[in-house]
């Protein structure tokens, strides 16, 4: 398609949908989305479609019709919860996909080290990122991390982050340092919590991010930063408050909450994070030791001589008193790790990030006591947690199935807020990718894709805060602030955490997003500097099938008709059309069965009926009537993905 045609294309395209937009009723509440089968059999299966779509939606970075059909057979054959189980075993096998390698690989073919100034170098991170979480295997994993990222958070604004200069002793850019800290959270992503804790204390990246990085002993009127052991404690293990298991809060005697560390135990955990350095280059002297490293690709090391040898006390009764600083740590991360907080802490965020934003109580408790124990003693093993999250059969009730016979039916029906959450933007525009099967132009395949933090306000390392983009326990203000949940909800308050992102101005620019994208059959993405480097990325959708499916479909003209007479008519045809057929596939897709039949009838009536002038019709080069599937399909697909039944998850 020419530039010209392009244009002519996406103005025509901007009238069409402008006119569905003003047509289609949205009902202001879910009602029940409707499947037409053929058989009692073709029933059965889609039923088992539907469940596989909801488990991968939140498995994945989007599921794609071929995944759904696979994981859907294996469920006719031994059911859903065991073939969710063999789907999340057989990931567990798959090598996990690492970032900073792919990134070198990148800018290597491209002709630069890493190192090159005026050429927006440190993009390659977003390359590599929106590459993998298109086309790796191992997307479980890979989803995985992306939520631990949002709980064990850094961010591309630290201080030296986006540094062209290299390491003393990888001899590699700086830049590359948030990659590398994110490539320990897919590698840690199956192992094991209390591990985690470790590799990221260690990690220089989180050592200057939150400040321990050559932290020193005190000494007179100097004290030890105590920025990490605030935020290790609050943000990434136990919280402010002492927690029951179910994620309730505990109360003391007189009704007040119970906070689970003090200004003390602040002040000695921050002594205990004294004398971690860069890795040195130069160990010839202690002061060279501590001051000669500057390299964000390995391990900060223990410089004894800045540690705090003296004895510290935390949460009031357990003491550390240590000569070394390494076993100092070790032994602070076990009591964090060993602490009663820990498993309902983070099963609640991972439950937040996975599947629903206000899980029940129950939920909460069987996701933290497989947190305490993998069934074999051990405490803080990731597969078993993660396995609990999905496998819960809370993670399923937030949809019922129904089916029927005569006409054989297949109903898919909500539950309502207190089991959906808003799909956070990075997932939503994810899932549009890889279930559109979108193709990159790019030589060796790759998502040669630019930050988008412009259309939604998130994008991989770059978070706003050691908080995340939005805080777990974020209320929009309106009527979920006065809702009164069932008893199931811990502490008797809804949230909605990713809402706290959500703007009328972000909502339009998502919106934009998806109507530039759609209206030219692909995702583009463009970054220059107008000399030295111009880069253009062509993602394009894989359409032509559904445009020869619906590019024929006609309806009845008027004639002598009254208006009234003629809209019974074509909307008849239209739910006989095969764009009904392109309905329930993209409804499949991308809301997992729960759009609303009359708002999929409504969009299959409107866009035959404002695309109907164009069957038949020569004009227009090249002519019209072999564009009508073209319209029909991203009008459809437009209507579906902005709609309220994409962007909120059941």
């Amino acid at each position: 398609m020419s530039r010209f045609q392009s244009v002519v294309l996406q103005s025509e395209f901007s009238k069409s949908f402008l006119v569905l937009v003003l047509l289609i009723a949205i009902p202001a509440t879910a009602t029940a989305g409707t499947f037409e089968v053929g058989s009692r059999s073709q029933a059965k299966l889609m039923k088992n479609k539907v469940h596989a779509s909801q488990f991968l939606s939140r498995a994945t970075f989007g599921p794609t019709i071929a995944d759904i059909d696979t994981l859907a057979g294996r469920i006719g054959q031994v059911g859903v919860r065991q073939a969710c189980s063999e789907w999340i075993d057989a990931q567990f096998l798959v090598p996990a996909t690492e970032h900073q390698p792919l990134a070198e690989q990148m800018f290597g073919r491209d002709g630069y080290n890493g190192t090159e100034d005026g050429v927006w170098i440190q993009r390659y991170r977003y390359h590599a990122w929106w590459t993998v979480a298109l086309q790796a295997d191992d997307q479980l994993r890979q989803r995985l991390a992306w939520a631990l990222s949002q709980i064990l958070v850094t961010s591309e604004d630290g201080a030296g982050f986006n540094d062209r200069n290299t390491g003393n002793i990888s001899n590699k850019a700086r830049w590359l340092g948030p990659t590398n800290y994110y490539d320990t959270l897919v590698k840690g992503a199956f192992g094991n919590y209390r591990q985690l804790l470790q590799d990221v204390t260690y990690h220089p990246v989180m050592g200057v991010y939150l400040s321990h990085m050559r932290n020193r002993k005190t000494n007179g009127v100097r004290f030890p930063d105590e920025n990490y052991a605030r935020e290790v404690m609050q943000l990434f293990s136990i919280g402010l408050y002492e927690l029951h298991q179910d994620g309730r809060l505990k109360t003391s005697l007189s009704g007040e909450l119970i906070p689970t560390y003090d200004n003390e135990t602040i002040k000695d955990l921050a002594r205990i994070f004294t004398g971690l350095t860069f890795k040195p280059s130069d160990t010839s002297s202690t002061g060279r030791f501590f001051y000669s490293g500057y390299d964000f690709l390995y391990p900060m090391e223990m410089a004894q001589h800045e540690h705090d040898t003296e004895s510290k006390t935390l949460f009031g009764n357990q003491t550390i008193n240590l000569t070394d600083g390494n076993q100092e740590v070790s032994a602070a991360l076990d009591i964090l790790h060993a602490h009663d907080n820990i498993a309902p802490f983070v099963s609640f965020r991972l439950i937040q990030r996975l599947v629903k934003s206000n899980p029940s109580r129950g939920y909460i408790r069987r996701v933290a006591n497989a947190f305490d124990d993998n069934g074999q003693g051990v405490k803080g093993d990731m597969k078993a947690v993660v396995k609990a999250i999905l496998l819960d059969p809370e993670a399923w009730r937030s949809i019922r199935i129904q089916t029927q016979r005569l006409p054989d039916r297949v109903t898919v029906l909500t539950r309502g807020t207190e089991y959906s959450r808003l799909r956070e933007p990075v997932v939503r525009y994810t899932s549009m990718l890889r279930g559109l099967e979108a193709n990159s132009d790019d030589a060796n395949g790759w998502a040669m894709m630019t930050p988008r933090d412009y259309d939604w306000t998130q994008e991989p390392y770059k978070s706003p805060s050691v908080f995340n983009f939005f805080l777990p326990s974020f209320q929009p203000p309106g009527e979920l602030i006065s809702f009164q949940p069932s008893r199931r909800i811990p502490n008797g308050d809804l949230v909605a955490p990713e809402f706290q992102q959500q703007t009328a101005v972000t909502a339009n620019r998502l919106m934009n997003r998806y109507i530039w994208d759609l209206s030219r059959g692909g995702a583009l993405f463009t970054a220059s500097n107008g000399t030295v480097y111009n880069l253009r990325c062509d993602m394009t959708f894989n359409l032509d099938a559904d445009r020869a499916l619906v590019n024929d479909d006609n309806l009845t003209n008027k004639g002598s008709l009254t208006d009234a007479e003629w809209e019974v008519i074509q909307r008849a045809e239209a739910a006989q059309s095969d764009l009904v057929t392109l309905i329930d596939k993209y409804d499949l897709l991308f809301c997992s069965g729960t759009m609303p039949q009359d708002f999929k009838d409504d969009i299959a009536y409107v866009v035959l009926k404002e695309t109907d002038w164009m069957i038949g019709n020569t004009g227009g080069t090249p002519q019209w009537q072999t564009r009508a599937g073209e319209f029909r399909v991203l009008t459809t697909l437009i209507s579906i993905l902005t709609s309220p039944f994409a962007a909120i998850e059941e």
